[in-house]
Parts: C-alpha cells; sequence; structure tokens
C-alpha cells in the first residue's frame, strides 16, 4: 500500500491537506498539527512522523499504527479519516489525517473547572477511555501497549479518544515480530508494568489480555487527576488526587500481579465511574431506544440539573447533544427548555454560531410542539438574533403560524412579533407583517383581535412615517367598533402611545369624532379611557392652537410692516401685493375680519335677508393689497370719496412700472374705479322676505351656517355650491335672499358688486393655470 502511495508522490501527487498550528504535545515520536481540507477547507487533525531511512524503527512502528487504527472502529476511539507516506527531500514522511483533537494535556490545563466539575469530567472521560480499552482487549484480543494521558486526545464536544496505536499487539504467544516487543523501548520507564519492565513476554502472554492496559489505565487515571504528566513509577502511590470512590479500584489496576488486575470493561459497567454527567451523555448517547415516558421524564428533570454541570461541557457537549436530537426529532419539544438555558450561557458571537442554526432548523418543523416551544421561550433568544438571520431564515418560518388553524399558536406568532419585528426591513414589514395583521385585527378570537391592535401600537416606531399615515389610525378607529371590550381599550391606548404620529388635523377630524362616542359606553374601564384618550388629544389642539396664534400673531406684524414700509414707498409692489392677497384671505378664511370696510356701505349694516358675507368671488379677481387703502376706507383701485382720485395704490408711485403698464390693464383699473363709485347698498331697496321654513334661519347667521354644512338636509356643502347656489338667485333655505340676483356684499373695493349671469369659476389651485386680467374681467360684469 505504502509502496503505491510513493509512486503517486513521485508522479505528482499533492497531499489534499495544509497543516497549519502544531500542538506542543503528541505521542510517541509523531507530532501534531491543526489542519484543514485544500479544497473545502474542512478541519482536521494531522499527524506527522519522518525519518531519513524507510526502515527506521519509528516508521515502522508509525505504519503499524496507522494500519491498526484504519482497522478498529469504536465510538471512544479517534476517527480515522485518510494517510499517505511521501518522500519530502530525501526524507520519508507519513502523514495521519484524522478528526479534529486536541491532546488532552493542553485541555485540562486550559479548562477552567473547579475540583468538583473538574472530577465529574475527568471521571467521564475515564469512564469512554475504559470503555475503549475493554473493547480491546476483551473483543479484539489485543494490547494497547501505552496508555497514558498522551495516547488520549479531545473532540470539539469534549469527548476523550484513545488512540497511539503504534505498539499494538495480538495477545498471542511472544515473537520477537511483535510491535509491543519490537519496539518496547518507546514506553516511557514510568509506564511499564513489572512483567514488560523485564521483557517478561511469556508471563504477558499467559496473562489475561487486558494486564498490561490496566496498568496504563490507571497510570492514565493519576495523570488526569492530579493535571500532570507521571515522571516516575513511585509517583503512582500518591493516592491525595484519587477520588475515594475511586481508590480501591485505582489500586486494583495497579495490582504488583498481572492476573489480579482490573478488567477495564468490568471498570466501566461499575458505578464507580459514573456520576450524573455519566448518565446524561450515557442516556442522550442512547436516546434512540429510550421510549416516549422515559425521554418525557428524562428531559423534565434535566433544567434543573444543568447550572450544577461544568459550563464547559454543557456548552461543548450537551448542547450539540440536544440539538441533534432536537432535530433529528428523537427528543420531545420539552428538551427545547435545556437547549436554550445552556446557550444563555454563550456569548453572542457563539450563540449566533452554535444556537441560531438550530434554532432555524427548528423553525421549519412540522411539529407542532417544537414550534410552540420555541414561541413561548423567543424572549431569551430572540435579542441575540441578528437582522439577516431573521430576515432570511427565522420570520418565513414563523410567518406561517399567522394562518394556523389553531389560535394559540396563531396568539404566540403575532407576540413573537414583538422580538422579531424589529429586526425586519420595511419592505418585508409592508408587504408581509403588516397584510397579516389585517387579517388578525378581524381575527374570530377577539384576544387575538386585541393583542395585534396593541402589537401595531408597540410596532408603530419601527414603520415608516408613509405606513403609519396609511395604517395606524385605519387600524385604530376599527379597534374603536369592536364589539370585544379590551380591544376598544387596545385601540383608545394605542392612539394616545402614537399621538405623536398624528397630526392636529387627523386629531380634530378622524380621533376625535371617532373616540367621543366611547365616553358613553357601557364598559367603566373603555369609558375612562376614552376619557383620558379625549383629554390628549384635545390638549393636542390647544398646543396646536397656541402655534397658529402666533403664528398669524407674527403676520399681522408683517403685514403692519409692509403697510409702513408702502406708505413710505420703501416697498417693491410685487412682495407688497404678493402678501397683502394672502393676508386678505387669511383674514376671509378666520370669518371674514379681514374684510376692508368701506365708504359706500351703511353703517347699520346690510339689509335683512343680506347674506353678511358675499365677498367670496374677490380671490378670483386680481388680489388686492391691503397697503393700498387710505385712512378714509378707499378700496384697492377704487375712488377716495367722490372724487375718484387714487391714493396709496403702489403701481402708480412705483417708477420702476413706468411705460410697462399696457392698455389691457389700464382698461381694467377704470374699470374697478367706476366700481367703486357705484351708489351704496343702503341707497338701493331690497325687498324682505320672511322664514318660513324650519331651517337655520335668515340674515346673516344663515348665511354664516351654509358655508359649512346644510343642517336639513344632512350633507356638508362646501363654500363654492354656496356662491353658486347665490349666483343662480336661489337661497338654501326659505328666508334667504329672494331670486332674481337681489344678493349683495360687501366687495374688496368698497362698492357694491352685482351677481354675474353666470355662475363663477371656483379657487384656482395649486399647478392650475394662472388667470390673466382678461379672463378675470367679466367677473365684474359692468
Amino acid at each position: 500500500m505504502f509502496a503505491k502511495l510513493t509512486a503517486l508522490v513521485s508522479s505528482g501527487y499533492t497531499f489534499p491537506y495544509v497543516l497549519k498550528q502544531q500542538y506542543g504535545v503528541a505521542w510517541g515520536s509523531w507530532t501534531h498539527h491543526q489542519g484543514a481540507g485544500r479544497e473545502d477547507g474542512t478541519p482536521v487533525s494531522v499527524f506527522r512522523i519522518s525519518a531519513g531511512s524507510k526502515t527506521d524503527p519509528n516508521l515502522e512502528a508509525a505504519r503499524n499504527g496507522v494500519k491498526r487504527l484504519r482497522m478498529v472502529r469504536h465510538p471512544n476511539v479517534l476517527a480515522f479519516k485518510d494517510t499517505a507516506e511521501v518522500e519530502e527531500k530525501g526524507v520519508t514522511v507519513i502523514y495521519l489525517v484524522t478528526e479534529p483533537v486536541t491532546p488532552l494535556v493542553e485541555v485540562l490545563s486550559t479548562m477552567d473547572l473547579q475540583a468538583s466539575a473538574r472530577d465529574e469530567y475527568v471521571a467521564m472521560g475515564l469512564y469512554h477511555i475504559a470503555k475503549a480499552v475493554g473493547f480491546l482487549n476483551n473483543d479484539c484480543k489485543v494490547i494497547h501497549g501505552n496508555i497514558s494521558l498522551r495516547a488520549v486526545v479531545v473532540t470539539e464536544t469534549l469527548d476523550w479518544r484513545l488512540h497511539g496505536f503504534d505498539l499494538m499487539s495480538d495477545h498471542q504467544s511472544p515473537s520477537h515480530d511483535l510491535p509491543l516487543i519490537a519496539a518496547a523501548w518507546m514506553v516511557g520507564a514510568q509506564y511499564k508494568p513489572g512483567e514488560l519492565a523485564k521483557m517478561e513476554w511469556d508471563q504477558v502472554a499467559q496473562s489475561p489480555p487486558w494486564a498490561v492496559d490496566a496498568w496504563g489505565l490507571g497510570c492514565l487515571m493519576q495523570e488526569a487527576f492530579s493535571g500532570q504528566q507521571l515522571a516516575r513509577t513511585e509517583d503512582l502511590r500518591n493516592t491525595d488526587r484519587i477520588p475515594k470512590p475511586l481508590l480501591q479500584d485505582y489500586q486494583r489496576l495497579l495490582s504488583s500481579q498481572p492476573s489480579r488486575r482490573l478488567n477495564p470493561a468490568k471498570l466501566a459497567e461499575s458505578s464507580v465511574l459514573k456520576n450524573k454527567l455519566v448518565d446524561m451523555i450515557a442516556f442522550l448517547e442512547n436516546l434512540a431506544v429510550k421510549d416516549s415516558m422515559e425521554k418525557d421524564q428524562f428531559f423534565k428533570r434535566l433544567p434543573p440539573q444543568i447550572p450544577s454541570l461544568p459550563v464547559a461541557v454543557a456548552q461543548r457537549k450537551l448542547l450539540p447533544m440536544l440539538a441533534s436530537a432536537l432535530e433529528f426529532g428523537g427528543a420531545p419539544s420539552t428538551a427545547l427548555a435545556a437547549l436554550l438555558q445552556i446557550g444563555q450561557t454563550l456569548e453572542a458571537e457563539e450563540f449566533t454560531k452554535r444556537v441560531v442554526p438550530s434554532i432555524s432548523k427548528l423553525f421549519a418543523s412540522s411539529d407542532r410542539t417544537i414550534r410552540r416551544s420555541l414561541l413561548e421561550n423567543i424572549d431569551t433568544f430572540g435579542p441575540t438574533l441578528t437582522q439577516s438571520v431573521v430576515e432570511e431564515q427565522i420570520y418565513p418560518a414563523v410567518a406561517t403560524g399567522f394562518s394556523d388553524g389553531n389560535a394559540y399558536l396563531r396568539e404566540l406568532t403575532l407576540k413573537s412579533m414583538l422580538v422579531l419585528a424589529p429586526k425586519l426591513t420595511q419592505r418585508t414589514l409592508n408587504q408581509s407583517l403588516l397584510k397579516f395583521l389585517a387579517k388578525l385585527q378581524v381575527d374570530e378570537e377577539p384576544p387575538i383581535r386585541a393583542n395585534t391592535t396593541i402589537l401595531l401600537g408597540n410596532l408603530a416606531q419601527h414603520l415608516s412615517e408613509a405606513a403609519c399615515k396609511r395604517v395606524l389610525l385605519n387600524a385604530f378607529t376599527r379597534a374603536l367598533k369592536d364589539n370585544f371590550p379590551p380591544a376598544r381599550v387596545a385601540g383608545l391606548k394605542a392612539m394616545m402611545a402614537t399621538a405623536s404620529l398624528h397630526s392636529p388635523e387627523e386629531a380634530a377630524q378622524r380621533v376625535l369624532p371617532a373616540v367621543c362616542p366611547l365616553a358613553i359606553d357601557p364598559i367603566s374601564e373603555v369609558r375612562h379611557t376614552a376619557l383620558a384618550a379625549m383629554d390628549a388629544f384635545t390638549k393636542v389642539l390647544k398646543d396646536h392652537n397656541v402655534v397658529l396664534t402666533q403664528t398669524a400673531e407674527s403676520v399681522g406684524q408683517a403685514s403692519k410692516d409692509l403697510q409702513q414700509g408702502s406708505a413710505a414707498g420703501g416697498w417693491s409692489v410685487g412682495i407688497g401685493s404678493n402678501l397683502g392677497w394672502a393676508m386678505s384671505s387669511f383674514g376671509l378664511a378666520r370669518g371674514g375680519k379681514g374684510e376692508v370696510p368701506t365708504s359706500g356701505v351703511s353703517s347699520s349694516g346690510p339689509s335683512p335677508g343680506t347674506a353678511a358675507t358675499s365677498s367670496i368671488a374677490a380671490p378670483q379677481a386680481r388680489p388686492a393689497d391691503p397697503s393700498r387703502s387710505t385712512a378714509g376706507g378707499a378700496a384697492v383701485g377704487g375712488s377716495s370719496g367722490a372724487g375718484g382720485e387714487t391714493s396709496g395704490d403702489g403701481w402708480d408711485d412705483d417708477e420702476a412700472l413706468e411705460g410697462l403698464e399696457d392698455a389691457e390693464e389700464a382698461e381694467a383699473r377704470q374699470r374697478l374705479s367706476r366700481l367703486a363709485t357705484r351708489p351704496a347698498a343702503a341707497s338701493r331697496p331690497e325687498p324682505v322676505t320672511t322664514s318660513t321654513s324650519g331651517g337655520w334661519g335668515s340674515g346673516s347667521q344663515a348665511g354664516e351656517d351654509d358655508r359649512w354644512e346644510d343642517k336639513d338636509q344632512g350633507s356638508p356643502r362646501s363654500a363654492t355650491s354656496f356662491q353658486s347656489a347665490s349666483s343662480s338667485g336661489s337661497g338654501l333655505n326659505s328666508g334667504r335672499a329672494p331670486a332674481g340676483g337681489g344678493g349683495r356684499g360687501r366687495g374688496r373695493g368698497g362698492g357694491i358688486m352685482r351677481k354675474p349671469a353666470t355662475s363663477k369659476p371656483g379657487a384656482m389651485k395649486l399647478g392650475a393655470q394662472k388667470l390673466s386680467l382678461g379672463k378675470v374681467d367679466p367677473i365684474f360684469d359692468i
């Protein structure tokens, strides 16, 4: 075999593994390295031995060890992977590739274990090595020949493995060809029993097969409990570190008579090496043959026992076994509690690396009990999940629970979103989660509906502004109509919790109208919560009113400054007229207080039956600048008294506009001037019509009411609809101005404007085409 490997090397063979860090200790003449596969990076351990001659005794013993290891299969024996013998620069090298392991010497020196925890762990390791040695001696009828601390390595899960098979020999008549006889010099004197030290090969053959290895197992026990390698045979007499339950068996292993030494198989079967840790490991290793009752009892008792176990063993040994048992269906759902309990002792990075992959697989399980257990314990591991893991692995599996037929699972899935949703992207929140929540808000189970509203209130801070505007109030107002009182309370509290996300307009138009009916709810808690919500949102509106008042005062001061600046000729016409139009509109919006009184209107007010405000069409004409009116009250573009001379116009006074006035604008100015000189409303007789209807009354009060809502009809009316009705000559209710266009109002210019024969166009909206003077002129109908 090795000749063929050599031929492969000479023909360009490349060792398919990479050697990395070398450990400080190894068995015999081997060197122990960390390694990895060249192609996939799989971690391995690589043992290397070299010699200048192919017939070197070390190489001969190494070839025997490789052959023996390849043939032996046992859970407590080092697992063989690959081997190669190559020539490197005139030196023969043998490589042995195995599962990744660490020398036991280094593990014991680096593990931070207290006295009792260390004894439990060592006892567990000795139990496994005793089983391996018993298998070799009793079943295979072979002698290992050099069991010691260096002949034991430890896996990633802290399992002990026996290796160093270079001296392994068949238990038969002595022969100089046996490796144990040929290479006995490789065994340290401190590890040799009397017959081996005296080279009494006949006695070795006549003794039980375990005689030599039983002595070696005693040496290993001394080294493992003391934590030091054996320096001389006399050190075996020191029993201070040997636990008392093991002392008798320790002495029997080191009996001076080979026939009286304890069989390692008997040691493994006895109870002296068994403790709760050994029992746990043994039960998990044989889980497949346990019945369901035994499994349930074991996993119910397991969580309270975990704190007393060595932390390193629980993390590196129990945790992988529990994850494997859950993943492949060998363990019931109660095992998840123990898995998560151990996971809490890990660092966040280690938890993500070692526990999260198992949890992701378990969420995809079809077993409802496992899913339920995961959702019930999501608070313990959810915060450690990364955003990518939640988005790509956890949420797709969890989301299937929203439509589960079991109401308890639907509710658990809903509650889990409180932990998982903050780690989802906006796309997943908007396109997936919110759709599920919309369905759950009308779930047949009342508690689920209430919890859905509560969840939305908690998730509002993680939603985009657009999603909040689109979803929150719709969901909360829906909850207010729920026949389940806690759902109504949830809707009210969610509104208050997200008050900062709702504008004052929404508070006035949507929130308070929906909340106020609940102030008389038959359920006390609903009433109290509704009143609290009303107080909260009323305060929002009051605060908003303060802001608006302050803004109005600042704008009024700015307008006053503009008037003073215009009178002094220090402001441009463009700025003055634009701000003046804005102020006039603001005054109209505040109930007509922005109108400029005219000298042509009787001081006694409008005649009976005339609407109090009939200047609705004013914004459609060219806006007027308040700074252009005189102290006597002359309107913009109108005359001052009977003289008709303009004063404070702003257009004629601006030298920058000289020569730019066109004929069309001049003609418009003339029409405005004529409009201002028309007789006052008080001099023109008006027919009086009395109200006989059950409407909101006549006169100015009726005109104001009809701006917003026709109470008789029960439907709101806009200012535009009112204007159209007035222009057509018919009142909204009985008692209005009579048909025939008798309605009058105060125009901006101070004169009385007659209503046009045709309906007037609505106010110009943002983005509409700007009207020219030519298009505005027909409105006045002079």
